[in-house]
């Protein structure tokens, strides 16, 4: 559903929620509309044209590494006008979305104050202090996603822009959660970075009668996850915690899930999550983690994710693609990983994937599990 049915399919459903406050107001329309044309040109047109330089300047023999790539490309005709415009498309996106949030700000902050029909829990911690590396601006979001409500208003819209309407109401995240395991039938789930709980509703739809918790540093998502998840009808534990020094016992979840949220860590964190992750499951239980990967076998997108990631200010990126996180899910004491592709359906993924004169952006899922004896 594109994001414009998407604004008046959630009217009619909650015409007085959270969700009404969050849709795309009538005069924001336009705008909206140009920023999805720019992203689908960036995606074939740009991206198409740079590539025929590549491939004219290595006529003679293509580069096998980045390394070896990546100044080839920056020194082509279209290589600066490509970074501009992508950046350009990220920063008329936020300024859409404050915006929208700033003629708001008052209402949404007033719908986001806990009350009586509010389902589950929202719990946070006093005097919480969050990790270095976190307070920082990722996305180019100014203020990032934590210091306050608006700032987790303007993320919610962000996201639903950036799949290009393929997430407005985060059918993306559906798809993640309803291609797990059929055998899964988790009692206790961790959604650990659930942010304002994309993937988290996702896993309280596919499992009604489990415990769901979502837990994250930044507690204005939490605060909106809970109004969202309330006026859909979900019963879920929101939380604030460090993926890094989780609040649960050992042996505590059946179903660990992790939705983009590693790249925008040092691996000194990972590793410390997936050490944790691995004490809280029970012996047989699951970690799933949905993440960007390399493509392996094509410099030139490679080189170009790279450009993607630094572009959109995410600092931890390209440094989480080139980690082997088989290696790492094994080396926290998971005695089954694997790492396989995935791709978003609606789309030509693998044909994508497979073609390099294609924009790809390579999505991986890795699945670990618990030994039934540790």
């Amino acid at each position: 559903m594109p994001p414009l049915d998407n604004a008046a399919a959630q009217s009619a459903a909650n015409p007085s929620g959270i969700d009404t406050l969050l849709d795309w107001p009538k005069d924001s329309l336009p705008a909206l509309t140009t920023i999805l044309a720019l992203r689908r040109r960036w995606f074939a047109s740009d991206f198409s044209s740079l590539r025929r330089q590549y491939e004219a300047a290595t006529a003679g023999g293509a580069p096998a590494t980045q390394a070896e790539a990546e100044p080839i490309i920056a020194a082509l005709p279209a290589a600066a006008g490509f970074q501009w415009m992508h950046r350009h498309i990220q920063d008329r996106t936020w300024a859409l979305c404050e915006r929208i949030v700033a003629a708001r700000d008052d209402a949404i902050t007033a719908a986001l104050t806990p009350g009586d029909g509010d389902l589950g829990s929202l719990s946070g911690t006093e005097g919480f202090e969050y990790p270095a590396y976190y307070t920082f601006d990722y996305h180019r979001q100014t203020g990032g996603i934590w210091r306050g409500d608006a700032n987790a208003a303007i993320y919610l819209l962000g996201a639903r822009i950036i799949h290009v309407g393929r997430n407005s109401d985060f059918q993306l995240h559906d798809q993640f959660v309803d291609e797990l395991e059929p055998g899964l039938e988790p009692k206790r789930i961790l959604d650990l970075g659930c942010g304002f709980g994309k993937t988290t509703f996702s896993l309280k739809r596919r499992w009604p009668e489990a415990e769901v918790h979502g837990l994250d540093l930044a507690e204005p998502c939490l605060r909106l996850g809970r109004k969202m998840a309330s006026a859909r009808g979900h019963d879920i534990h929101w939380r604030q915690a460090d993926m890094e020094h989780l609040p649960d016992a050992d042996a505590s979840c059946d179903l660990a899930v992790i939705t983009m949220v590693m790249h925008e860590m040092p691996i000194s964190a990972i590793r410390n999550s997936l050490t944790e992750a691995y004490r809280v499951l029970r012996p047989g239980g699951t970690l799933v983690m949905l993440e960007n990967r390399l493509i392996g076998d094509d410099p030139f997108r490679d080189t170009l994710l790279k450009w993607y990631s630094q572009l959109i200010d995410e600092p931890y990126w390209e440094g989480f693609r080139h980690t082997d996180i088989v290696a790492e899910a094994r080396d926290a004491g998971f005695a089954e990983a694997r790492l396989d592709k995935w791709y978003i359906a609606g789309t030509d993924g693998p044909a994508a994937e497979a073609d390099p004169r294609r924009w790809c952006t390579p999505w991986g899922k890795l699945t670990a599990t618990k030994g039934a004896t540790t």
